[in-house]
């Protein structure tokens, strides 16, 4: 184990910058600064977006009558594949439901494309498309569409989802943060994340991934919170930068509060990786004024008894973590956090 874990925290300290040397660099976990770089590079080039708004956020909006229409697209990659009884089909999933949910609508349907390494298993294949069915019952959210390709060994590792959905509804959880407003975690953080390194390093845990569908969740809430974001790439501490930046905020978080399962402080702590750098993939965190929090996380909890209040909206800028030990920024993630999460 000790091998393992030497090379993970070589991995986790081995911050590359995203492009060098004109050549797009490995950081295949960034959460930061580096991977937003590259995308508003693509935006900017690509030019305006019309009659769309919210490019920029988790799936892109449009008014359509007296009705917005959500549209979302995202890819997967995991390493490994199949963990703790999920699998990249359950994933992608969840992935794209939760884009469309976390701005408040329920999709329509989905698009699911795959891009197989040629001699993958058929019965590892069978497995994943079985997962996505299950999911698709579940929420009752069809799969309308996708493709296929097959590349030639060695050209992908294994298989590559690509998800697409579209959503409708009245109004748009897109509404502007302030001071007093509260900040509200749906469960525990970081279980994902580290469910998957668990596996990846033969770690012997009890830790199960987090990630399911919280359409349901956010619906139940919509009307008494202002923004809701899920914590994928970089974390809590990625999106919670991104939201005090978007409304030029501070965004004050008490550590205590923040719920985190003791396996995965063991393992982050173990692994020199900071928790609130983790990917969830069924949760999120929501902002609502300071007279609905209550409410709030009282109806959160009927899905996740660790759903909390952790913090606060101030005068300001940034993220400033209050720990034991006094406060401090927490920064956006940089670099190459974990390779292939989500």
């Amino acid at each position: 184990m000790r091998v393992h874990v030497q090379l993970l925290i070589g991995i986790r300290d081995f911050m590359v910058s995203f492009i060098k040397d004109d050549k797009i660099s490995l950081s295949e976990g960034s959460g930061g600064e580096e991977m937003q770089n590259l995308i508003t590079t693509f935006r900017d080039t690509f030019g305006g977006s019309g009659n769309w708004n919210n490019s920029d956020n988790d799936s892109a909006t449009i008014l359509i009558g007296d009705k917005y229409i959500f549209f979302t697209s995202d890819s997967f990659v995991v390493d490994p594949i199949f963990f703790n009884g999920r699998d990249i089909g359950h994933l992608a999933m969840c992935g794209t439901i939760n884009d469309i949910a976390v701005m408040g609508a329920k999709p329509l349907g989905i698009s699911v494309s795959f891009v197989i390494e040629e001699g993958f298993s058929k019965s590892d294949l069978d497995k994943i498309i079985k997962s996505i069915a299950d999911v698709s019952k579940a929420t009752n959210i069809p799969v309308v569409t996708g493709d296929t390709k097959v590349m030639e060994c060695g050209k992908i590792d294994k298989i590559i989802i690509n998800t697409s959905a579209v959503g409708i509804s009245d109004t748009v959880l897109d509404e502007s943060i302030c001071d007093g407003d509260v900040i509200i975690v749906s469960g525990s953080i970081g279980d994902h994340g580290a469910s998957l390194m668990a596996v990846r390093l033969d770690f012997d845990t009890n830790l199960k991934t987090d990630s399911k569908p919280i359409v349901d969740e956010v619906l139940k809430i919509k009307h008494l919170i202002k923004v809701a974001k899920d914590p994928t790439r970089g974390g809590i501490a990625a999106i919670l930068n991104e939201m005090a930046e978007k409304d030029s905020v501070q965004l004050y978080i008490d550590e205590s509060k923040i719920p985190v399962k003791r396996e995965v402080l063991s393992l982050c702590d173990v692994l020199g990786i900071s928790p609130y750098e983790m990917a969830c993939e069924g949760r999120f965190v929501c902002v609502a004024k300071k007279d609905d929090a209550r409410e709030v996380v009282n109806l959160l909890r009927e899905f996740d008894v660790n759903a909390d209040v952790i913090g606060s909206v101030r005068v300001g800028k940034g993220v400033v973590l209050k720990t034991k030990f006094g406060e401090r920024i927490l920064s956006n993630p940089r670099g190459r956090i974990i390779p292939r999460i989500c």
